[in-house]
Order: structure tokens, then C-alpha cells, then sequence
């Protein structure tokens, strides 16, 4: 289920007008609010996952510039221990520190795309006031605030899974490579049945983590909203 485009959630939302018991509002927006609690949650932990890796990344693509720099520095009859380093530098070492890049760059937009709706804003609180509504009438309107606010929330958590999801996919696919890269610096080649044990790994870390469903889900929901 794709969340609803907001303008016409909101044309429909005011076509309903609520005939039954007060109180049946009041527990409707208790519940409301529980879910709104829950969705912030969920996004804070995106967050804090998505900031902690961009971190970590940031400091591994630090130190791996840092030791390509000392290679490239010498010339060509450079000595031993630089030597044997050049070894390290491969295809396979090369390829984790472009999905380590990609890594970091998700966990960038990850966080810096959230945004979360978790309140009434003072516009509509003045409004509410000014308007004289009855009780009744004020919690209806108060469910309807939370429903667009669910939904708002809902797509923003839903854009936000898949690119936390492939943030982490590609540290586990940087690690694999680094792992090659390593090596084939030790024994110069890897064996074919060691990189298909590879792609298997990575193979199956796509599928078990469903980035490919939430993707398209989130591609579902921005056709719902644009």
C-alpha cells in the first residue's frame, strides 16, 4: 500500500463529516497519536544508522586515501614494504572503495532526506481556537490533522528504508571486495569458485534484505504523490 497524494487525501477528508460518539474520536486520536510516536521512532533509528555509518565510512575512506597517497607518492623503484602494499592496490580493492563511496553517499541523503511531520503547527491551533468549534468538532478535525500527518510520515519512512537498506548493502558488498582485494595481493588471483562464493553472498544479502521490494515501493509512492 502506497501512501495518498495529499491534496486529494484532503479533499476527501473534508467530504466527511463525522456523525458518531465523541468519545469514539477521542480514542481514534489517542490511537492516532501512538502511531505518529511510532513513525518518528522508526525514522530516528534510520537516522542514528544512517549517521553512524556515514561516520565510520568517512574514517575508513580517510585512512584508505591516506595509504594510496604513500604508494603513489614514491617512484618507480620504491622500497620493499611500499612494494609489497602495491600489491593490495586492484580491481577488487578499487571496486570497495567506490561501494564504500556509494555507501557513504546514501547515508548522506538518507539523512539529510528526512523529514517528518509531529505536530499541529501554531497556524492550525489559532484557527481552531478562533473558529468556536464544539468539542465534538475539534477532535474531528484534530483525527483529520493526524491522518494527513500519518500519511506524510508514512511516505517519508518509505523513501527512507530502501536508501538506508543499500547504505548498508554496499558496506557489505565494499567489505567483500576489500576482502578479494586482500587476496589477490596474497596469493595473485582469486579462484573462480571464490568469487562466485562472493556473488552468492551478495546475492543473498540483497534478498534477504528486501531492498529490491522496498524500492519499488518507494517508487510507487512518489508515482502516488507526483
Amino acid at each position: 500500500m502506497s501512501s495518498r497524494d495529499p491534496s486529494e487525501l484532503r479533499e476527501e477528508l473534508r467530504d466527511i463529516q463525522f456523525s458518531g460518539d465523541a468519545d469514539q474520536l477521542t480514542e481514534l486520536r489517542e490511537e492516532a497519536r501512538k502511531t505518529v510516536d511510532a513513525q518518528r521512532q522508526t525514522l530516528n533509528d534510520i537516522d542514528t544508522k544512517a549517521s553512524k555509518i556515514f561516520r565510520l565510512n568517512l574514517v575508513l575512506i580517510g585512512l584508505l586515501v591516506s595509504i594510496l597517497s604513500i604508494v603513489t607518492q614514491f617512484g618507480p623503484d620504491p622500497p620493499s614494504g611500499i612494494d609489497a602494499l602495491e600489491l593490495f592496490v586492484n580491481i577488487y580493492t578499487q571496486i570497495g572503495i567506490a561501494a564504500l563511496v556509494l555507501s557513504t553517499a546514501f547515508a548522506a541523503i538518507t539523512y539529510t532526506a528526512s523529514e517528518l511531520d509531529v505536530g499541529v503547527s501554531s497556524e492550525n491551533l489559532a484557527a481552531l481556537l478562533e473558529a468556536d468549534f464544539s468539542e465534538t468538532e475539534a477532535e474531528e478535525l484534530l483525527v483529520k490533522n493526524y491522518i494527513m500527518r500519518i500519511n506524510f510520515n508514512r511516505s517519508t519512512n518509505v523513501r527512507n528504508i530502501p536508501l538506508i537498506q543499500l547504505t548498508i548493502a554496499f558496506v557489505v558488498f565494499a567489505i567483500i571486495s576489500f576482502v578479494l582485494g586482500v587476496y589477490r595481493g596474497i596469493t595473485g588471483a582469486v579462484p573462480i569458485w571464490l568469487l562466485g562464493a562472493a556473488f552468492l553472498l551478495i546475492l543473498f544479502v540483497v534478498l534477504v534484505s528486501g531492498v529490491l521490494t522496498q524500492i519499488w515501493r518507494a517508487v510507487r509512492d512518489l508515482y502516488e504523490w507526483y
